[in-house]
């Protein structure tokens, strides 16, 4: 605990605790990010499961570098939230269950991403994305729902 009260001592904990500006700043940063990350990523499973064929699956997956910097300002802004009240935060269940979800959710979502640059032409070829793309979609889309439910849930239990 020691590390954790530490992290909790630090002025910049203590500006995002205590001042007025710290914590709404972080939320607000963490809800943009949060905001570019699901909606890039349900875009990307929705036309894994057929959805908006028009738009090439090329297309699509260039579109996930703007999701990876929604990850990357969530990164950012929940380090910043944790550091805050990092004690409360590591031993409450819904927090770990949230950051569990997030890290499955951004090894699908990487692990899609080189499926997706390496089938792509065959799926437009077909007409048809395979078991596998389905299979990563529905993964990311209820790693991503359930990160986020949790972290809801975060403030009511």
């Amino acid at each position: 605990m020691g590390f954790l009260s530490w992290l909790e001592s630090t002025a910049y904990s203590q500006w995002i605790v205590s001042g007025l500006t710290g914590w709404p700043l972080m939320l607000s940063i963490h809800a943009v990010g949060l905001a570019i990350i699901v909606g890039t990523v349900f875009v990307l499973n929705l036309r894994l499961f057929g959805f908006f064929k028009p738009i090439p699956l090329t297309s699509v997956s260039e579109l996930m570098s703007i999701g990876w910097i929604g990850i990357a300002m969530n990164i950012f802004s929940g380090v910043s939230l944790w550091m805050a009240q990092a004690t409360w935060y590591t031993f409450h269940y819904p927090f770990v269950v949230k950051i569990t979800f997030i890290f499955l959710g951004i090894f699908v979502l990487h692990y899609a991403q080189r499926v997706l640059k390496r089938d792509s032409d065959e799926w437009e070829s077909i007409g048809e994305v395979s078991v596998l793309g389905k299979r990563l979609a529905i993964l990311s889309m209820s790693f991503w729902t359930i990160a986020v439910v949790t972290g809801r849930l975060i403030a009511y239990i």
